[in-house]
């Protein structure tokens, strides 16, 4: 699958540039496929469900396994993420 976009930029503050992988959807939303340890996987996914530049939630693969095992949301559309959920 393919993105519309693709950028580097240091998402994690530690530095160091990660791949941003932007694809927009057919239903408004927007998906951001970030590549943190550089090994061509997306390690979190964060998604604007409306596209209205607010994330609503992210999914986290923690342990690079390729599967997401975290997913952290906007539980009350405030535009904060603040519930957790471990897989």
């Amino acid at each position: 699958m393919g993105f519309d976009e693709v950028h580097k930029m240091d998402i994690t503050g530690d530095g160091v540039d990660e791949t941003v992988g932007v694809r927009r959807n057919e239903d408004g939303s927007v998906e951001y496929h970030v590549d943190v340890d550089d090994d061509g996987t997306a390690d979190l996914l964060a998604v604007d469900k409306d596209g209205d530049g607010v994330i609503d939630h992210v999914l986290i693969d923690h342990d690079g396994d390729g599967k997401y095992d975290t997913a952290v949301v906007d539980a009350d559309g405030d535009g904060e993420l603040d519930a957790v959920a471990e897989k």
